[in-house]
């Protein structure tokens, strides 16, 4: 049982380190083990790092795309 975010860390960085385990093995299993205990600590914490909700149309604004030059500007590149 992982009881605080130090062990959560080394927990995930076994957890990659064991990440290409052939199947069956005991390292196997112990990725198996560790990654429930990363999920159930992730389900108990997951709102400690929430910022809020994310928007319904994703992380973009409106006035992004005039910002990143396309399809906003694209007329400002015509010349005529």
């Amino acid at each position: 049982m992982i009881a605080n975010k130090a062990e959560y860390e080394a927990a995930a960085a076994r957890a990659n380190a064991l990440s290409d385990a052939p199947e069956g093995s005991p390292a196997a299993q112990e990725l198996a083990t560790l990654v429930a205990e990363l999920r159930q600590w992730d389900e108990a914490h997951k709102g400690e790092n929430s910022h809020g909700p994310e928007p319904v149309a994703g992380l973009n604004r409106p006035d992004d795309m005039s910002v990143s030059g396309l399809p906003g500007n694209i007329g400002k590149l015509k010349k005529d």
